[in-house]
């Protein structure tokens, strides 16, 4: 008889450790990008990640964008989210397209970067911006960031091209049909259009003017400088690399809900665990781990400035 009771206790002492786990952890929100963009399958392998803590129930995936997905984490509807740096930094600071700051956005880690890229023919006599001046150029679609970015630039340098709004595809084509000289846009380091391009075609890389360069970064707290592409060798008809401006996507926390420990825990799970979820997306493979540190114009989650720094990536 002893030894069944000691057995039931036993059995309600595990049952109720398995409740106050269970009852303890919390679900989450994650707004994640549209289907059948890279943003989607990165947020799925995340949020797979981050439910292998103990202190996470669920993490569910609500539809959004990355302007609208800033506003679900300022406003409490989404604990986490993916976005670019940009809006991020807007929507910290309360810049169009917001209407109030939000400052309870912090950032919780970089993941892969989107660079500012200028492609011309290896043969082409382009080798500056200002070269391009009365040249067919693709810019990207209107509405794109990059049509945006490409606007900003050419105006600093008072360059006026034959401007086309192509999708990268059809640049890509353009340009091996010979009716493009060049091709301007932001791609992440393993770039399907531009491998495809490299892969038939002896293209070059036209680097951005330094002084450039530094006004766009004095402008956006979210740009930084870094390499395109991280590893040369996978464009096998480049000529070159470039040091460029670039900005990333990353994932965001709202402060006031996930606590220091949960970003901490959060962060932690997602660098033990990140060759899973760099199989999500082919450009996260190129990233060193300390890259995840990068710092982008927003604050650092409390959390997650505690692992970086243990790391000694601070």
């Amino acid at each position: 008889m002893k030894t069944i009771i000691k057995s039931a206790i036993g059995v309600f002492c595990a049952a109720g450790i398995i409740y106050g786990n269970y009852a303890s952890a919390k679900d989450l929100t994650l707004a994640t990008g549209r289907q059948g963009g890279s943003q989607y399958p990165i947020t799925v392998a995340l949020a797979q990640v981050i439910e292998g803590l103990e202190s996470v129930g669920s993490v569910t995936l609500k539809p959004g964008g990355g302007t609208s997905n800033v506003a679900a984490v300022g406003m409490g509807q989404a604990e986490l989210a993916i976005t670019l740096s940009p809006s991020a930094v807007s929507g910290l600071k309360g810049e169009k397209p917001y209407k109030n700051s939000m400052p309870n956005i912090t950032q919780l880690f970089t993941l892969h970067g989107f660079k500012i890229t200028t492609l011309v023919p290896a043969g082409s006599s382009i080798t500056n911006f200002r070269d391009l001046a009365g040249k067919r150029v693709s810019i990207g679609p209107n509405g794109w960031t990059i049509n945006t970015l490409a606007k900003k630039i050419l105006a600093m340098e008072g360059v006026t091209i034959n401007a086309e709004t192509l999708k990268p595809g059809d640049a890509v084509q353009q340009m091996k049909d010979g009716n493009l000289d060049a091709i301007i846009n932001t791609p992440s380091d393993l770039y399907a259009p531009f491998l495809d391009l490299a892969s038939s075609r002896e293209i070059r890389l036209v680097p951005l003017n330094s002084n450039i360069q530094d006004k766009l970064i004095a402008e956006n707290d979210s740009f930084y400088l870094s390499d395109w592409p991280a590893d040369p060798g996978a464009y096998p008809k480049l000529k070159n690399s470039v040091t460029t401006v670039s900005y990333p996507n990353i994932i965001i926390a709202n402060r006031d809900v996930i606590s220091e420990e949960m970003g901490y825990q959060i962060t932690k799970q997602v660098v033990e665990n990140f060759e899973s979820i760099a199989s999500s997306e082919k450009s996260l493979a190129v990233l060193k781990l300390s890259d995840l540190s990068i710092q982008v114009g927003i604050p650092l989650h409390p959390g997650s400035k505690r692992y970086f720094s243990e790391r000694g990536w601070l």
